[in-house]
Order: structure tokens, then C-alpha cells, then sequence
């Protein structure tokens, strides 16, 4: 799994992260209403204190921050009670704690590390509407952001006001800038002056909701180029918020390049008293057992995910292993699922101890048809292999790019995969049509016919006709906001 551990002995910081000059001193002042704080290897940080906006990121001389609006959580906390101290530990780290009703944000500064170390706590006495770490950067200087994401000159909107296209039709937005959270440890912007990077540990997604293959903005490269880490929203929401701690995790600076995630060491958290953190002491975690008789998985990605209404965890089995070991994990019960890549095929009830490593076995009970009369695709819970299936995450389906979605015939058993349409949209690619041959003995039997639905919304549904037989189904209600790139999945089956 990509994941940054949380490492028991200190390591020596990457020389990316850290290019030392003789002239900076690790340290802290205060300027006017500012906290200026100095890692002692090119990074200066100002901080206003009565609302912990980061309005300086100064980095060997260079100024990234964007000047109009600050670095902060959201759109900024406003007013907060904030402190400024440096620890008795070995490395005489440096603290900033902004405190509100209902939130709480922990910066850690270390000498000689170029990163800012965080820690977000969010309880239900504060309602938001999402929560996210942004920063703004001045585009003049950190002129790269991720590609589906940058907005060019001459680009208009063509869907709400936050996705673009230009004359060619081709189209950007932040939403193009996700990716799963279950592969999402490290991710950034660069120019010739530096790269900016955030960068998630191990336990960094565990307050989050939406589960290891969720996704959402990250970058956004428009009047400033925004790097954003979104602990919660409700871009395509599929379950309810969860409150504490979220983090640790980081905004580290380089010469350019991309930080191994394994280079930030977090294990010093361990020993901070911070609202809402669980240190790894006080932990459990799962050694389990997949078993699978009726060989569902195959040569699958597999995945097993577990979550409550507190906390989620996911691990990465290789393809053909059946057994797994879970991330450390907040005691309680949990809902564990196994995926055959983002398809559920087995449950279990799990409880977490406190210093427990709890032994399970998860059988796989999903009861995959082998021998169906026909199948367009893979039954695997994603459209992989379908038309357009390898730009739908990357940009607009009316981009300029993309295949042309049709309406199409399809002959089953016979067209290749990779001819039928990741998606049908209303009165765009509608109706495509399936033909197929049928034997006399199964012209006589009832079928069904059964599709899969990653995602559906604005009571979007697959009505289906056969001869004089035409099904009436209900619309989704799993999704009530838009987009159409994060796994929502549900079956529909007409028989």
C-alpha cells in the first residue's frame, strides 16, 4: 500500500527536503502580529497570529506564497486563540497550536527539514460544509500544476464555473486532479524555484469518508495554483462525515522533485498530546486470512478495506496472496469488506483491541456467474476496458479528446469491449443498442440481465427494452451531488 509509516527511529531527511545554508539559524520570533518561524535549511514561514493564515512561504529567497489570500484551513479559521512554543524534545520542535470552537490545528516545524508538519481536529460542535488544507501559491513563481487542472488563457466555462475548455475543446478542471485515495500519499506542483508537495501518512485518510477509492481536488492552477489536501467534502459524497483527528500529514518543499513519502518521518506525533490523536500504542490491528473457495478474485487487484462510523483503513493484498495485514488501527468494530478491484465480494464483522493483533478469516461469498450467455466487460466494480474508460477521471466527457460516445450498436459476444461506452448520458448517447443470438432452449427460459453501476445521479438510471418487455427502474439515491469520477457502485437487474 502507498503509505508513509510511522517510523520508530528518526531518519535522515532526503537532500531535497533539506538544502542547508550557513546562514539561516532554526528558530522563532515574533514580527508585529506575526509568527516567523525558521527551519534553518531555507525555509521561512510568517504566520499570522490572530488566525494562523500562513502569509509568507519564503523558500531559499524566493517568495511562493500568493499574496491576495493566505495558506490556511478552508478559506481560512478566522479568529483563533494560537500559541507558539518550542518543545522539550531532543530536537527542540517547534509548535503553533490554532484553537477554535470546534476545530484545532497543529503546525510542526523541525530543524533542518524544509516541511511543515500537521494536524487537523475537527469536531460536530463546528458544522463545514468540507474541510480542507489549501495552499495558495504565486502562480508567477510556481507556474506547473498538474496538468487536467491548469487553466489556460482564452479557456471559458462550459459547466458551472469550474470546468473549462478552449477553442480546441480542450477541457481542464480541479476535479481532474484526484486520485484514489488508496494510491494518494504524495502529491504536488513544481517550478525552476521549488516543488511544493503535501503529503499523507499512513493514518492521514482515516477520518476521512468515502473509502480507498474516493478521490478528490487536488491541485487547481488558475489565479494562484492551489495545492489542497481535503480531509472531508461532499464532492460526491457517499457517507457521513467523520470527526477527530486528521493527519498527520505535510507540506514539504524540495529543489523540485517529488518526496518519497517515506522520507518524512512522523513518528515524533507519537508523543505529542494532541486533541483527538490515537498514538500507535493505543492501537490494534488484523492479521487475516481471505478465503476463497470458488476462485472469485482470479488474478484480481484486491483490496481489503475496513471501516465505522469513527474511522477507515485499507491494505493492498497482491494478486494470487491471501493473506493481509491491516494498518494500525483505533479499537472497535469494523465493517471489513474484501474488493475484487472496487467490486464488494465479502464482508466480516471485526473487533479491534487496544495492543491486539486480532486474527480473522474473511470468506469471500460473492457468487460471480462463470458461464453467462454473454458479459460486456469485466465484472469488477469499474468500467475499465470500456470506451473512454481511460479519460473519464481526466477530463470532461465532451473533451475534444475523448472518443465519440455514439449511440452505438453493440453485438455481444462478438464487438470487443473497448467498443461499448464507459457511460450513457441523456439524449447524447442514448439508446445504444445490444444485439446478441440466442438458442431456441434459451429463447424459452427467463433471463436477467444485469448491469453494473459505478455511479448514477440527477435520477439517472439504465431503462432497458427487449422485444415488448421494458423495465420501470428506480433512480439511485446513493449520490446527491454532482461528478461523475468517484465509485459509487450499485447493481440493476431486470429479469
Amino acid at each position: 500500500m502507498l503509505s508513509c509509516r510511522l517510523l520508530a527511529a528518526a531518519l535522515a531527511v532526503a537532500s531535497s527536503l533539506a538544502t542547508a545554508s550557513a546562514a539561516d539559524e532554526f528558530g522563532y520570533t515574533t514580527s508585529g502580529d506575526k509568527y516567523i518561524i525558521n527551519t534553518g535549511a531555507g525555509l521561512t514561514i510568517a504566520m499570522r497570529q490572530a488566525s494562523c493564515d500562513i502569509v509568507s512561504i519564503n523558500y531559499n529567497g524566493q517568495e511562493l506564497q500568493y499574496k491576495s489570500m493566505g495558506t490556511h484551513v478552508n478559506s481560512g479559521l478566522g479568529q483563533v486563540e494560537s500559541t507558539i512554543q518550542a518543545l522539550n524534545d531532543d530536537k527542540k520542535t517547534i509548535n503553533v497550536n490554532c484553537k477554535k470552537t470546534g476545530i484545532e490545528q497543529s503546525y510542526f516545524f523541525r530543524p533542518n527539514e524544509n516541511v511543515v508538519y500537521m494536524g487537523t481536529y475537527h469536531s460536530n460542535d463546528l458544522v463545514l460544509p468540507e474541510l480542507r488544507f489549501l495552499a495558495r501559491l504565486d502562480k508567477t513563481v510556481m507556474n506547473q500544476g498538474i496538468l487536467e487542472a491548469t487553466h489556460e488563457a482564452g479557456m471559458t466555462a462550459i459547466e458551472a464555473t469550474d470546468i473549462v475548455a478552449n477553442a480546441e475543446g480542450i477541457t481542464r478542471s480541479k476535479y481532474y486532479s484526484g486520485v484514489p485515495f488508496i494510491d494518494d500519499a504524495v502529491h504536488g506542483v513544481n517550478s525552476t524555484a521549488a516543488g511544493v508537495y503535501l503529503v499523507i501518512s499512513e493514518h492521514g485518510y482515516e477520518t476521512s469518508s468515502g473509502g480507498p477509492f474516493f478521490r478528490d481536488i487536488n491541485n487547481k492552477l488558475d489565479v494562484s495554483n492551489e495545492l489542497s489536501f481535503y480531509m472531508n467534502s461532499d464532492h460526491t459524497r457517499i457517507e457521513d462525515y467523520r470527526y477527530g483527528f486528521h493527519g498527520p500529514y505535510a507540506l514539504a518543499l524540495t529543489s523540485g522533485a517529488a518526496p518519497d513519502a517515506s522520507t518524512l518521518d512522523f513518528s515524533f506525533f507519537q508523543d505529542q498530546e494532541l486533541t483527538g490523536f490515537v498514538p500507535d500504542a493505543k492501537r490494534g490491528e488484523v492479521a487475516g486470512t481471505i478465503t476463497d473457495a470458488n476462485d472469485v478474485l482470479g488474478n484480481s487487484e484486491v483490496v481489503v478495506a475496513f471501516s465505522n462510523a469513527d474511522a477507515q483503513y485499507w491494505v493492498k493484498v497482491p494478486a494470487g496472496t491471501k493473506t493481509f495485514t491491516s494498518p494500525k488501527m483505533k479499537p472497535g468494530t469494523y465493517k471489513a469488506i474484501v474488493y475484487k478491484k472496487q467490486l464488494a465480494v465479502g464482508t466480516a464483522s471485526i473487533t479491534v483491541a487496544e495492543g491486539a493483533s486480532a486474527s480473522e478469516t474473511i470468506d469471500v461469498s460473492y457468487e460471480m456467474n462463470t458461464k453467462p450467455i454473454w458479459r460486456i466487460g469485466e465484472w469488477d466494480g469499474t468500467p475499465d476496458g470500456f470506451l473512454n474508460a481511460d479519460k473519464i477521471h481526466k477530463m470532461h466527457p465532451s473533451d475534444s479528446r475523448m472518443d465519440a460516445w455514439g449511440p452505438i450498436t453493440f453485438a455481444a459476444g462478438t464487438d470487443e469491449d473497448s467498443k461499448f461506452p464507459t457511460a450513457q448520458f441523456r439524449a447524447a448517447n442514448d439508446d445504444i443498442k445490444i444485439t446478441f443470438n440466442l438458442t431456441d432452449a434459451q429463447a424459452g427460459q427467463d433471463k436477467t440481465l444485469k448491469i453494473g453501476v459505478p455511479l448514477a445521479q440527477v435520477n439517472a438510471r439504465s431503462d432497458v427494452k427487449a422485444n415488448d418487455f421494458e423495465t420501470e427502474t428506480a433512480p439511485s439515491v446513493a449520490v446527491k451531488t454532482r461528478g461523475i469520477t468517484r465509485g459509487v457502485t450499485m447493481d440493476c437487474e431486470c429479469a
